[in-house]
């Protein structure tokens, strides 16, 4: 060959350095292309691996293609021709044979990080996700070839996204050590946060999201923000998201997103007016994450028919994104729009099933279409997900009603009354006068 593997790749383990929130997804802009393999002997196929490698290089992988093929033929055992072929093939989109030649070059030699690496992510981008796991998790205990710490902490960030959902702990794991390799990296940080606020660890969350805040730029200081913003609006504690927030606008009075940041907080604290002033100043942007704000900051100031058509225009360009239809369908909801609202609740919940607080709207829209079997079977996995409150066995009760299983509604009034104990006298008026009926109904 005409130089040693270490120096015929080039370093495109640098594009891996910064991990999104979409980790799991990326695409082969955003695969290894240094490998760690040793010096080998020069064999029949070092020829077409050198003229492969330098079409590589120049981004022609076409061309490359063909070479490594007959590369790999002429020397079956070498898993550097392989994985070069995994590499080319991957870059061309042709994934089922990427993720054979992947497969076979970890069948010559397993201790490779980029090639555990690629693997890993091209079989999550396929929906492959516990076997991706499988290849990234071997990943973290091989060394890369150059920009060491920076990969290791990719792969690591990359193990953590893909367990979050399923292993949350062991996702916490990860993003720690993804932490403790790039320190400066903000990355991690915001992961950790977004983790510990899904799991409803607001003061964890908080900590992390103030880390990732310093010094962050772009899209990373956005997504800091924004977690601060949450976690302040959950637990009530407003001053000091609300002076980030402000801190930021100083130095950045053009950035529509933290002004519509800003405005949800004022909302939340119930100074609308105030709120209103920084929808204005964000101004009208078209991107979909500054529509999704300020449609959000509309509902939050009860301004549901502006907020309605942008949710419309989102829904359409993103329709399986489960909380823009939920947002949609609960302002549809708000202006009595039962039978569209009712089709964006079913869309939301059958695209995730665990949008608890869902079902119980989904309930009031299925009851005033008079729906009342599915408001019903709503309320029962409601009730599995968050238990009952005096709303939901009202919702219930009536709904039985409606069907005439008086029995049932009887009892459901019954457990209404015990528990609204005075606190909402228009349903409990009702309740009374309605189990009357019943009973001269017996």
């Amino acid at each position: 060959m005409m130089a040693s593997l270490s120096n015929r790749f080039f370093p495109g383990v640098v594009l891996l350095a910064s991990l999104s929130a979409a980790a799991v997804q990326q695409d082969t802009h955003q695969t290894v292309r240094h490998h760690a393999a040793a010096q080998q002997t020069p064999s029949a196929a070092s020829a077409l691996l050198d003229q492969a490698e330098a079409l590589l290089a120049n981004g022609d992988y076409s061309s490359a293609q063909p070479l490594l093929e007959k590369a790999a033929v002429k020397d079956p055992k070498s898993y550097q021709a392989w994985y070069d072929l995994g590499y080319c093939e991957q870059a061309l989109n042709h994934n089922s044979e990427a993720l054979s030649a992947y497969k076979k070059s970890l069948e010559i030699n397993a201790g490779v990080f980029e090639t555990n690496l690629n693997l890993g992510l091209l079989l999550a981008n396929s929906g492959e996700r516990d076997q991706a796991i499988t290849y990234v998790r071997a990943a973290t205990q091989l060394q890369p070839t150059t920009h060491r710490e920076r990969a290791k902490a990719h792969a690591w960030l990359t193990l953590g996204r893909l367990q979050q959902s399923s292993k949350p702990g062991e996702a916490e794991n990860a993003f720690i050590e993804a932490a403790k390799l790039t320190p400066e990296d903000s990355e991690p940080r915001l992961s950790l946060g977004e983790l510990y606020e899904s799991s409803g660890k607001l003061e964890a969350a908080r900590t992390q999201y103030r880390q990732a805040a310093e010094g962050a730029q772009g899209d990373a200081r956005d997504r800091a923000l924004r977690g601060l913003v949450n976690i302040a609006i959950k637990s009530k504690q407003y001053d000091q998201a609300e002076m980030n927030v402000r801190q930021y606008l100083a130095t950045n009075p053009a950035d529509s997103q933290a002004h519509l940041l800003l405005g949800r907080l004022l909302a939340a604290q119930g100074r609308n007016d105030e709120a209103l002033a920084q929808l204005s100043a964000a101004g009208n942007q078209k991107d979909p994450k500054v529509l999704r704000d300020k449609a959000g900051l509309l509902m939050a100031v009860n301004r549901e028919v502006e907020a309605v058509p942008i949710y419309k225009q989102l829904v359409e360009q993103s329709g399986s994104d489960s909380e823009l239809r939920y947002q949609y369908g609960l302002g549809l909801m708000h202006q009595h729009h039962w039978p569209e609202a009712e089709e964006q609740l079913l869309a939301a919940i059958k695209l995730n099933a665990n949008l608890a607080t869902a079902y119980g709207d989904l309930a009031v829209v299925a009851s005033e279409n008079q729906h009342y079997d599915l408001a019903l079977k709503a309320l029962d996995i409601r009730t599995k997900l968050l238990g009952d409150n005096p709303g939901i066995y009202f919702l219930r009760a009536t709904a039985l009603d409606h069907l005439r299983r008086f029995p049932e509604a009887t009892q459901s009034y019954t457990q209404f009354l015990a528990a609204a104990n005075g606190k909402y006298p228009d349903e409990e008026w009702k309740a009374r006068h309605r189990l009357i009926a019943i009973e001269k109904l017996k």
